[in-house]
């Protein structure tokens, strides 16, 4: 029994005695510590709903109702035009094209339309609009630059346009004429109205030809100066371009073999031809056969004869006598 007894007692022990223990009660300072931290979290939350809301509204006016906008926001009617550009156009062209109407404020003026009337003009390639408050519109523009001409019939009036290096066919606006007769003329190549019927197509090919009249101009200045026409007929089929000269009918250029190597070639050509007979005429220089350059010249055989015998020695290329010469053309249409 008391063996019992003592058995039982050594089975109890403090962890079996149930202990109904109250926890503490928060003191006022931790209420008062969390009901902050919950006010911290729902502000957060509201401020961040209020702004995207802000954003949602703001966008919203300046896509739908941008008059608005500018009654909001203190803005004067535009005094000023303020034109930068790479080119040549200016303020006045600017004013004339846009034509803003009178007394419109700053933030009335729909910067997207108007960029779209400058990018119409083929003459602009790229323009930028920036309001500068409160009176000023600056416009930025990237310029396309000439490197041929052409003559298209309009409405049974002769009009002559510019082509740029990209194909762009546009009318020149500010240019100085003694400029725009240095450019040689385009010729045998295609032109297509655009599906507005208010312009022309993009021509084809104009990439390799701006190449060509760039490394020409900076190379050989005295050789492209003489430079009439551009030919575009054999550059899709055969990879060719066809220059008429002043003092040459033909000249032809390989699209794919470096230029400059071929305008070296020519003004070796032309100055030995030069050096060598007592009236050179050369009929055409073929530069599109690699190393050996035909060379067709207008004097009969007789009078090649005749020059040789007077001590004149051989060009160095292959030359072939004509018995056609031809009368220079003028630069003009």
């Amino acid at each position: 029994m008391s063996e019992e007894k003592d058995n039982a007692a050594s089975e109890r022990s403090w962890r079996t005695i149930r202990q109904d223990v109250t926890p503490r009660a928060m003191s006022a300072r931790g209420r008062r510590r969390r009901q902050i931290a919950w006010l911290k979290v729902v502000s957060l939350v509201a401020l961040t709903s209020a702004a995207g809301w802000g954003i949602y509204e703001m966008v919203h006016t300046w896509e739908n109702d941008r008059a608005a906008i500018a009654s909001a926001v203190k803005s004067e009617p535009v005094k000023d035009i303020v034109v930068v550009t790479d080119g040549v156009l200016g303020k006045d062209w600017a004013a004339r094209l846009l034509a803003l109407p009178r007394n419109t404020t700053l933030m009335a003026l729909d910067l997207a339309a108007l960029r779209e009337k400058l990018i119409a003009v083929g003459q602009v390639r790229v323009a930028v609009l920036t309001r500068n408050f409160p009176d000023t519109l600056v416009i930025n523009l990237q310029e396309r630059t000439p490197v041929a001409r052409i003559q298209v019939e309009d409405r049974l009036e002769k009009k002559q346009l510019l082509v740029a290096k990209d194909g762009v066919v546009y009318e020149g606006v500010g240019y100085d004429k003694a400029l725009l007769a240095t450019l040689p003329w385009l010729a045998d190549f295609r032109l297509r109205r655009t599906e507005d019927g208010q312009g022309y197509a993009p021509i084809d090919g104009m990439k390799q030809v701006s190449d060509l009249l760039t490394t020409a101009q900076l190379q050989a200045p005295h050789l492209y100066r003489e430079w009439l026409f551009v030919s575009l007929a054999r550059l899709a089929t055969h990879e060719e371009i066809a220059v008429k000269a002043q003092d040459i009918p033909e000249i032809v250029f390989s699209a794919k073999q470096d230029f400059f190597r071929q305008i070296a070639q020519l003004d070796m050509i032309v100055d030995e031809t030069k050096r060598t007979l007592t009236d050179p005429q050369i009929q055409s220089v073929n530069l599109a056969l690699g190393p050996q350059v035909p060379v067709k010249l207008a004097q009969t055989p007789e009078q090649l004869t005749k020059q040789a015998q007077a001590g004149t020695f051989a060009p160095a290329f292959q030359i072939s006598p004509s018995s056609s010469p031809k009368r220079k053309p003028s630069r003009d249409l």
